[in-house]
């Protein structure tokens, strides 16, 4: 009768083990699964803003040469003007 406890308590405590164990892998699992989710959108992310420093840099780039258009095109405006007066 005794044996049949200790044997009984003793497949019980490995039991409790291998369920300790799934339970542990699986958790180990998740957060590998949600840390590979995190690098994937932190490599998104830096793609992103390098296209969008690129994007950014072309607008800069555009804007200047308007202002510098616009820059030309109000002197010569002026230069007409002073011989219009003339």
């Amino acid at each position: 009768m005794i044996e049949n406890n200790l044997i009984f308590w003793i497949v019980q405590a490995f039991i409790l083990l291998l369920g300790i164990a799934v339970g542990h892998s699986f958790i180990l699992l998740k957060i590998r699964k949600e840390e590979n989710k995190k690098r994937e959108l932190e490599l998104a992310l830096l793609k992103k803003r390098a296209e969008i420093l690129k994007q950014g840099k072309k607008v800069a780039d555009d804007l200047e040469e308007v202002l510098y258009k616009a820059k030309i095109q109000q002197e010569i405006d002026d230069i007409i003007r002073k011989d219009e007066n003339h």
